[in-house]
């Protein structure tokens, strides 16, 4: 599999999805989406794997979400590269225990965390330092929602992410609209902060992020299945590429090298 862009051929890694199943649908709703679903998403589309996290679900531990997804990576090793998702809410012990089932039993290749959802002060240590820590001891990144809300903004993100600068912090959406210049900034002024592209649609806060931090540090994401997939790579790979004039080595650190670097996974 690869993806083809100006009649040259890229390794491409979709840096956000999600899967699992909910008894009802949420959100966008989706009520039951596992590997066989995106695998051949990602085959229409030209991707190569997808990094995935559990579908939300705010009065959970993920427990069960978190299982699914280990499954579903050990299904498809080479097409799903599965984080956990954490709600910090059940309080730093049971966050500890939780990350080291995870990372250490379930070998899951990152921490996904959602503070508008979960509701949550991703600046409040007490809260977060269990986080962290269990990142810098596995040798993960975090990737966290941002945007949408005073919770979620990259601003609170970036106070807590700057004590911690050995974790690599991935500004899910960086920001969606109204955060995406400080998103831009932060990731500026801190080398573990890194910006993640889906869900942005408006093209001058693209080519600012773009601009603004460089290609070796934004990462091409969809959110699907919340999001159309492929209109999410032609965003990238023909619209932001066309007015940002990205060359052929942009492409491949946005598509794959940027993420494989922070996760050193083995293609």
């Amino acid at each position: 599999m690869a993806l083809r862009i100006n009649d040259s051929e890229f390794y491409a890694i979709d840096a956000h999805s999600h899967l699992g199943r909910r008894k009802t649908p949420l959100g966008h709703g989706v009520a039951s989406f596992l590997g066989d679903d995106l695998v051949r998403n990602l085959d229409e589309a030209g991707l190569d794997c997808a990094v995935a996290f559990p579908l939300g679900a705010s009065c959970t531990d993920y427990s069960e979400a978190n299982q699914i997804m280990a499954d579903e990576m050990a299904k498809y090793p080479k097409r799903i590269i599965s984080f956990c998702r954490i709600n910090p809410n059940f309080g730093p012990e049971a966050t500890a225990r939780a990350l080291d089932h995870c990372l250490g039993t379930l070998k899951l290749k990152g921490i996904k965390l959602h503070p508008e959802i979960e509701f949550f002060d991703p600046n409040e240590a007490e809260l977060m330092d269990p986080i962290y820590l269990a990142a810098r001891r596995y040798h993960v990144p975090i990737i966290f929602h941002t945007g949408m809300s005073s919770k979620a903004s990259p601003g609170v993100i970036a106070e807590l992410a700057a004590r911690y600068r050995d974790v690599p912090v991935i500004l899910g959406h960086m920001g969606v609209s109204e955060y995406v210049k400080l998103a831009v900034a932060v990731a500026r002024q801190n080398e573990n902060i890194f910006l993640e592209t889906s869900v942005v649609g408006w093209m001058p806060l693209l080519l600012e992020a773009f601009r603004g931090v460089g290609t070796s540090k934004i990462l091409f994401g969809s959110d699907h299945p919340y999001n159309h997939l492929l209109m999410e790579v032609e965003k990238i790979s023909k619209h932001v590429a066309t007015a940002a004039k990205l060359k052929q080595d942009d492409l491949k650190k946005v598509f794959a090298d940027n993420f494989l670097a922070i996760l050193k996974h083995d293609r």
